[in-house]
């Protein structure tokens, strides 16, 4: 939760009312989302804040979410998700001029990573 507020501090994006998951125009399941993610494409939540990413992740069924780059003003951020495969990258775009943001999972760029500092090991070195 700590870092919910920083997040929506340091950018002035938060979060307006419940988060939900939106494709091509249309509300989706958590479960449709990710499945989505998996095949490539992003996924909107028009009320995600700059510091919603733990939350909006965890509805899509990972156990873990951390940092790993957090440069943007905007909270265009990088994260290392993990599911029951292990660690891999993920993350949030801003929407401007729209609200809320996009979240994406990198599929191309491997899984399963068995621990974060590993990922980010990979990640710099790409």
């Amino acid at each position: 939760m700590e870092n919910k507020t920083i997040a929506e501090e340091a950018t002035g994006i938060r979060q307006v009312g419940e988060l939900q998951f939106w494709s091509e125009g249309k509300k989706i399941t958590p479960k449709q989302a990710k499945k989505l993610l998996y095949q490539n494409k992003e996924v909107s939540i028009p009320q995600a804040g700059a510091g919603s990413y733990d939350e909006v992740f965890s509805m899509l069924g990972f156990i873990e979410v951390k940092v790993i780059c957090w440069s943007s003003s905007a909270g265009g951020w990088q994260f290392g998700v993990k599911d029951k495969t292990g660690w891999r990258v993920a993350g949030q775009d801003n929407r401007y001029p729209y609200n809320g943001f996009n979240y994406w999972i990198d599929i191309e760029s491997g899984y399963g990573f068995e621990s974060f500092d590993s990922l980010v090991s990979f990640v710099s070195m790409g």
